[in-house]
């Protein structure tokens, strides 16, 4: 339970310069989950061959976390109240 907590507290203070520029925090999430999800994809593909239904299955399992994290960009920009995330979030 410690080592979750000091992981957690790291990555805080490693995120913190960034997270106060909430634009560029959420572009640089959509980024990191669009490399994961297509990263995830092409392990899938290697590992599953010519079968196709374990692609469309991690495909669709993982297709919110992308959406999820264009949507938090999308309400950025738009200055929605749904992007506030946090209380230290705020909008541009």
């Amino acid at each position: 339970m410690k080592t979750t907590q000091s992981m957690t507290a790291t990555l805080d203070r490693a995120l913190a310069p960034i997270a106060r520029m909430p634009l560029l925090y959420r572009a640089l999430g959509l980024l990191v989950t669009v490399a994961a999800y297509l990263g995830g994809l092409a392990l899938v593909q290697a590992a599953s061959g010519d079968a196709r239904m374990p692609m469309v299955l991690f495909g669709v399992f993982f297709l919110p976390a992308v959406l999820r994290a264009w949507l938090m960009l999308y309400w950025v920009v738009r200055k929605d109240p749904r992007a506030v995330g946090s209380d230290h979030e705020k909008l541009i």
